[in-house]
């Protein structure tokens, strides 16, 4: 899971609150305010280089949503709160490998790592073959976060495996300064302002 850093809410959810400091997310998410609604799910997809906050896939537009870490049917309080807030895949896929803020739904797990803290980076291990894993086998978060997001379902694994093999190539065949330039340069943003994507599974990698 990679971190989050959060700075300061997108001027026009800052502007809204400011008119409609009443407002809930039923309100927020009617037509009329459908404008500002889109702007928050582009901040934050920017924001995160257009990662999923969950398992860094790439995030596309109409086909991720605005995930309330926090659920806003535990937290209404919170529903509109930018550092409650951030953009998810859809998770979907065949039976089995739903994922993310879709498996989420709305329950709340008070033992959801939360892609803003600052150990996130370091807490998980990689394998060849695609898993995620706890640094520390006695890591009950981080497993209990690995369950309850779906983060080792199959089609996660074996895109996180191409990812490992891909890398594992190269690393073969180029010399290991030119592979450790390769992985800081992988792991920056684009010109897009995108990340790679699996950037932890690259990162892990990398480092080791």
């Amino acid at each position: 899971m990679k971190q989050i850093v959060k700075t300061v809410p997108p001027q026009s959810l800052t502007e809204y609150l400011r008119k409609h400091s009443n407002h809930g997310w039923e309100k927020f998410s009617r037509p009329e305010h459908l404008a500002v609604k889109g702007e928050l799910g582009e901040y934050l997809r920017e924001e995160q280089g257009f990662l999923c906050c969950y398992c860094e896939e790439e995030i596309v537009k109409g086909i991720c949503h605005i995930e309330h870490f926090k659920p806003k049917s535990f937290f209404p309080e919170l529903s509109l709160d930018y550092f409650n807030l951030f953009a998810s895949c859809n998770g979907c896929g065949p039976k089995g490998d739903m994922t993310c803020g879709m498996k989420k739904r709305n329950l709340y797990f008070p033992s959801l790592l939360n892609p803003t803290d600052p150990t996130c980076e370091t807490r998980f291990l990689f394998t060849a073959d695609g898993q995620i894993l706890p640094v520390d086998e006695k890591d009950d978060q981080g497993w209990e976060t690995i369950a309850l997001l779906g983060l080792n379902v199959p089609k996660l694994r074996r895109r996180r495996e191409m990812v490992w093999q891909e890398i594992e190539n190269l690393r073969s065949i180029m010399p290991e300064v030119n592979f450790r330039r390769y992985i800081q340069l992988r792991l920056q943003k684009s010109a897009k302002g995108r990340f790679c994507e699996f950037w932890t599974t690259v990162k892990y990698f990398g480092d080791g």
